[in-house]
């Protein structure tokens, strides 16, 4: 049989007859990313690393409050030791992602003892906004009984996802926000049970999120870190690609903010140098100051290759 010479092929770039020739190796590969796998293999955050005012990347306001991470204990964001040994029951289940944010179905919300034990205060439904007008997927009725908080968020499909994440994340800071107890003054524990209709997809979708912004976590890492504490989460064709741009808009955020940060350094250490001028008009700088763009030459490094993919032979 004969092999195939797809490898072998000649670019037409490298053939005697082009007219042009490359300026840079390139090839034809797709970039690919390095994932960890899906096994959980102590994936885990330093005291360093952990949540704080030096290690948030963003401006405060936008994911948290002014004044969250002043009275926080980085406890509450302690990732688990170990994976879970999961059975196919558990999905009926919530399961615990962090010691203030768990991840279940809807029908766990019909254990109110379990609820109650486990000290929940706020209920966090997120759900199609369909089976919000049906008032389906709630969890009101069961925080009224038990005496907590209830809320949800409701989008009106995977478009609507991504453009109200931060709102959702914020809610979630926004309620495990350091509080104490105004008879005793103690420290008032707070947890949250994120779910929808099956654990799965959009309540998966917002802890992800969560991870990826008060921990820093690439997507990657999320999504199998939350894989190793509830195994059976899908992540619908609509809403990896979501998560992934919404990774990206994470990473111009940070950048933005490290920039402004960098300004705010910068005219700092210059303000004593800084002196007041007159301001002079246009016509004065265009008479006085030196034309030296009159004489500037461009001047190119031997050694800098050019920009151009292709030049002619």
């Amino acid at each position: 049989m004969m092999g195939s010479t797809f490898n072998s092929e000649v670019p037409m770039s490298g053939q005697a007859g082009s007219h042009y020739v490359p300026n840079h190796q390139y090839t034809q590969r797709l970039a690919t990313v390095n994932y960890p796998d899906v096994h959980y293999n102590g994936y885990n955050l330093n005291d360093s690393e952990r949540p704080s005012i030096s290690t948030h990347r963003y401006p405060e306001g936008e994911f948290v409050s002014p004044g969250f991470f002043e009275h926080l204990n980085p406890n509450i964001f302690a990732l688990p030791k170990s994976e879970i040994d999961w059975s196919y029951s558990l999905r009926r289940e919530a399961q615990r992602i962090l010691p203030v944010l768990y991840l279940g179905p809807w029908s766990c919300l019909s254990n109110k003892q379990w609820l109650r034990e486990e000290g929940f205060t706020l209920l966090f439904g997120v759900r199609d906004e369909r089976l919000a007008k049906l008032r389906l997927v709630s969890g009101h009725k069961a925080a009224a009984e038990l005496g907590i908080e209830s809320d949800s968020f409701d989008v009106s499909g995977s478009q609507d996802v991504i453009s109200r994440l931060p709102q959702a994340i914020r809610r979630i800071n926004e309620h495990i926000y350091p509080s104490k107890d105004p008879i005793s003054g103690q420290p008032i524990t707070k947890k949250v049970l994120v779910f929808c209709e099956t654990g799965n997809g959009l309540s998966a979708s917002v802890v992800v999120a969560y991870l990826m912004v008060m921990l820093n976590m690439e997507l990657g890492y999320a999504l199998n870190f939350l894989h190793s504490q509830r195994f059976c989460i899908d992540m619908e064709d609509g809403l990896r690609p979501l998560l992934s741009a919404f990774e990206g808009i994470l990473v111009a955020k940070s950048d933005v903010e490290n920039a402004r940060k960098a300004v705010v350094v910068n005219s700092t250490l210059a303000a004593p140098a800084m002196t007041l001028s007159r301001k002079r008009s246009f016509a004065d700088q265009v008479e006085n100051e030196p034309r030296e763009y009159e004489s500037m030459e461009v001047q190119f490094s031997p050694d800098r290759k050019p920009l151009a993919p292709f030049q002619d032979r």
